[in-house]
């Protein structure tokens, strides 16, 4: 994981992958219980989500840019690096 890796992802509004130690990695994926909400999950080694929800956000009415900062996000994410 690095921070152009974590950049880029937040630039993208959330597409594409941020990788982890382990094979783990921090995807996007859409919520099927409400149209339009993102949600942010790590993934293990074999493609299963885990059960922590990193973060959500509408994509609907707001990028992610606009629910959180690039800073905050940052912070965020290097929680879960380990």
């Amino acid at each position: 994981m690095n921070n152009d890796q974590i950049t880029s992802f937040y630039n993208n509004n959330g597409f594409g992958r941020i990788d982890l130690a382990n094979g783990r990695e921090i995807r996007s994926l859409p919520s099927f219980s409400q149209f339009g909400l993102m949600t942010l999950r790590v993934f293990n080694q074999d493609g299963t989500p885990e059960s922590d929800v990193i973060f959500q956000w509408d994509n609907l009415s707001s990028a992610l840019a606009w629910a959180i900062s690039l800073p905050d996000f940052v912070a965020l994410i290097e929680q879960y690096a380990h």
